[in-house]
């Protein structure tokens, strides 16, 4: 979402109740206690005056003008309170910051203002499970959410990461492949080659000690060969591969072949599955049959291939893995 006003935007918020605006948005965003939002920011023509959510089940739909004239009244809210002058309840903190993050998920005294309150919460009642739970459950709706900067902000994502080290602190489990199918790849779909989900993802994998891995694999396994042109999706399933130091040569040659399978039925010459079938031709996880079938059908596809562009992909790919094959 675009934090640009046009004149028609700022002759919107000279005009009706900011304080309505506030109360409703906030209202809204603190409900999200049973399961994430689905929080859409809605045009100037949704909605009539005075109007400022929608909601139906999960879905949240929330007018552009609206959530700034609420963002100018919780901005005011946090720094009467943060310079002494108003102090607010925890609610009212929770409240406000919640609206701050919503227009600008790299308002960072809105985020270290809700770490900071969550800390001194769960050094009073020690209620760690339902106040990290329903923090988790506030940032996994923004992180999701069809809102553009929202999805791949470092702010959030470095504030869920906070999260996940206070679930170890109270001896909360993580729940690796939970958080990967309904966090990551929403993000990572959301907005394609998402490097700061993809690495929450390998933080996800060591933190979580049950025996998921292949469940895992075939997870991610499924959602890149449904997204074959996003390369941060192909380097985690290879770093999958390649956990601990692990020489998982079966699930790594089974991988292969698959993939191979579908460059060669859908005749693809993207960069991304290149990339990734040449970095595990190089690991030394599959052998020289693998390498041998990856280059007939590199060939078999220059045949194929009318762009210059397309048929250097594949070029440089076989050239790539018979340089550094045995070297790793």
């Amino acid at each position: 979402m675009s934090r640009a006003l046009d004149s028609g935007t700022k002759a919107s918020l000279r005009s009706g109740d900011p304080t309505a605006a506030y109360q409703a948005i906030s209202d809204v965003l603190m409900s999200s206690r049973d399961g994430l939002l689905e929080i859409e920011i809605l045009g100037p023509t949704h909605l009539g005056a005075g109007q400022y959510v929608v909601r139906d089940g999960s879905a949240v739909g929330i007018p552009k003008i609206g959530l700034v004239k609420a963002f100018l009244v919780a901005r005011k809210h946090l720094r009467d309170h943060l310079d002494g002058a108003t102090p607010l309840t925890e609610d009212a903190v929770l409240a406000a910051t919640a609206v701050i993050l919503l227009l600008d998920p790299e308002y960072l005294t809105a985020a270290n203002s809700r770490k900071r309150l969550i800390q001194r919460q769960l050094s009073l009642d020690g209620d760690a499970h339902s106040r990290l739970q329903r923090e988790r459950r506030f940032v996994d709706s923004l992180l999701t959410s069809r809102l553009h900067r929202h999805t791949k902000s470092p702010t959030l994502w470095s504030h869920r990461r906070w999260l996940l080290g206070e679930f170890q602190k109270f001896g909360m489990p993580v729940d690796a492949l939970g958080d990967i199918t309904t966090v990551v790849f929403v993000a990572g779909e959301r907005h394609p080659r998402n490097y700061y989900a993809w690495c929450h993802a390998r933080l996800l994998v060591s933190l979580d000690k049950r025996p998921n891995d292949q469940e895992i694999l075939a997870a991610v396994k499924t959602w890149c060969f449904q997204h074959h042109t996003d390369i941060s999706g192909w380097s985690f399933l290879h770093f999958l591969l390649r956990l601990d130091d692990g020489r998982d040569t079966e699930a790594a040659c089974s991988i292969f072949d698959e993939v191979l399978k579908l460059v060669s039925s859908l005749s693809l010459a993207n960069e991304s599955v290149w990339v990734f079938l040449r970095t595990l031709a190089a690991s030394g996880l599959v052998g020289d049959k693998q390498f041998a079938q990856l280059v007939d059908i590199q060939q078999s596809l220059l045949g194929t291939l009318n762009t210059l562009t397309d048929q250097a992909v594949l070029q440089a790919a076989v050239d790539w893995c018979q340089t550094y094959r045995y070297r790793t």
